[in-house]
């Protein structure tokens, strides 16, 4: 069979972050071709993609085989399947690849997909803002989620900071937990509809993609108590933006979620930026202009600072607390002693 290496190519990315890095799931690392699709499973998240006029059942080594097709020179690929492998010619070129022709993947783990129902326009921009809250502390698993509610709240916290999205719409399905791993793997498909499943819930894009993730089954802490902050408002200097990115070149860290910055603001107004990696260090200082201060002191993802500073939202300092409030979304910081 003939098949067009580019589009086989995308569909093979599409389905990639579904990949395990060791396969401590059987056929985890590898591209299982059914039922006229390509699905992966790593026992977080399973993404399946449909591929045209390609006729193969059973598990191929995902590595090597996305490596061979992105070194061949053609722009078709002649694939013939036997019992025991997938053998692929482009021009003079021949190779084969072991197929597993049973498919040993625990797809039955995942459950029937329900009616698909379309997701709130908000969703994902909602997940991929308050993701930056999420802990890292798998001790306590459920605050290593982002929380989302049927009446459109999405919230995520840790032990010093909170956000809180509210969307327009209101969420079609029951409330679930996402991890923030899958979250970060999710907000980069341009899904369109969503379907409840029993402990994972499912989405789909355009193109027919379906991105199912398992969802953590536990209650969310209640938020109420700490969202309310009253205190000195803070008007930011223009030139913030700036220092941030030149703080951020020393911000970071093995997964950019958990760069930090810190800044400190003094009686006098002074403002300190401060970042510090394994690579050096930079400091710089602003100022806040006229008014009663207070000296403050707190950490903050660089990048999500910049987003919260293009929209211009107001800041609060109190209550042992910062609180920037934006038209549909709010996020408290804890201050440092």
């Amino acid at each position: 069979m003939k098949i067009e290496k580019a589009s086989l190519i995308k569909a093979l990315e599409i389905v990639k972050p579904g990949l395990a890095a060791k396969e401590n799931i059987e056929q985890s690392t590898s591209f299982a071709f059914m039922g006229g699709r390509v699905v992966t499973y790593n026992d977080e998240i399973s993404i399946s993609h449909p591929v045209s006029d390609l006729d193969i059942e059973g598990a191929v080594r995902a590595e090597e085989m996305y490596q061979l097709l992105g070194k061949m020179k053609s722009k078709e690929v002649q694939l013939a399947v036997t019992e025991t492998e997938i053998r692929i010619k482009s021009g003079k070129a021949r190779a084969g690849i072991t197929l597993q022709s049973e498919i040993k993947l625990p797809l039955e783990e995942i459950g029937d997909i329900g009616k698909w129902k379309k997701i709130p326009e908000e969703l994902l921009q909602a997940m991929k803002f308050t993701m930056f809250s999420c802990s890292t502390d798998m001790s306590k698993p459920v605050l290593t989620c982002v929380h989302v509610t049927p009446e459109g709240r999405v919230e995520s916290c840790n032990n010093y900071q909170v956000t809180r999205f509210q969307m327009k719409d209101k969420l079609p399905i029951g409330e679930f937990l996402i991890p923030v791993g899958t979250v970060k793997s999710l907000i980069a498909y341009d899904v369109t509809h969503i379907s409840e499943g029993h402990g994972w819930v499912h989405f789909k894009t355009k193109e027919d993609t379906i991105f199912s993730c398992r969802v953590f089954e536990d209650t969310y802490v209640n938020l109420e108590g700490i969202m309310e902050v009253s205190g000195n408002k803070i008007h930011f200097p223009e030139n913030l933006g700036t220092i941030l990115d030149r703080a951020a070149v020393f911000s970071k860290r093995e997964r950019w979620i958990d760069e930090v910055i810190e800044i400190s603001i003094d009686p006098e107004g002074k403002m300190k930026i401060r970042s510090e990696d394994d690579a050096g260090w930079f400091e710089e200082t602003t100022t806040l202009g006229e008014g009663k201060w207070e000296e403050v002191s707190f950490k903050i993802n660089p990048l999500f600072l910049k987003d919260i500073l293009s929209q211009n939202a107001p800041c609060v300092v109190g209550d042992h607390k910062v609180k920037f409030t934006g038209e549909n979304w709010v996020h408290i910081l804890a201050l440092q002693k």
